[in-house]
């Protein structure tokens, strides 16, 4: 599984695959004793420290000590990771189109058949992994047809809403 870490303002891709660590494309050997506990044992490359991890305030953020550093790290899993590309700004595989970018309940659709948008606009209301996440149209358009209602539930990649 491929996470996402950033942390003091670098953002690092950490891959784990059973055992195998592989730390912005350095594989290391790293090992985490103490699951589900707030004070554990970090083993990097044989080196052993001590670590405190605490859930922070926004999901995905923990609050971590080690060595006598404190700092905040946000992981984001790949899922996670395109949930809030989703929620920064429109996904569309083609600019006539716009699709789910995973599966998911449609809570909203903010535009009828005609209606002229802008880009950045919202146009549905998605709920996936217990967030609610508004889809953007990527360019300016007219939209043509709503393919969706409240209620819906469907799959990555489906089409939502067709632009004339």
């Amino acid at each position: 599984m491929k996470y996402t870490v950033d942390l003091a303002g670098r953002s690092v891709v950490v891959d784990v695959e059973g055992d195998t660590v592989t730390v912005a494309g350095r594989r290391v050997q790293a090992m985490l004793d103490g699951p589900r506990m707030a004070v554990r044992r970090l083993v990097i490359d044989g080196r052993a420290m001590q670590v405190v991890v605490a859930a922070g305030e926004h999901p995905g953020s923990w609050l971590v000590s080690a060595e006598g550093r404190r700092f905040e790290a946000r992981v984001l899993d790949e899922r996670a990771l395109a949930i809030r590309s989703v929620a920064r700004g429109g996904v569309a595989h083609r600019s006539d189109a716009l699709r789910a970018p995973m599966p998911g309940l449609i809570v909203r659709v903010l535009v009828s058949a005609g209606e002229s948008v802008a880009a950045g606009r919202g146009v549905v209301v998605m709920e996936a992994m217990k967030m609610e996440n508004e889809l953007k149209a990527a360019a300016d358009g007219v939209v043509g047809k709503v393919l969706v209602a409240a209620g819906d539930k469907v799959e990555k990649g489906a089409v939502l809403v067709e632009f004339a």
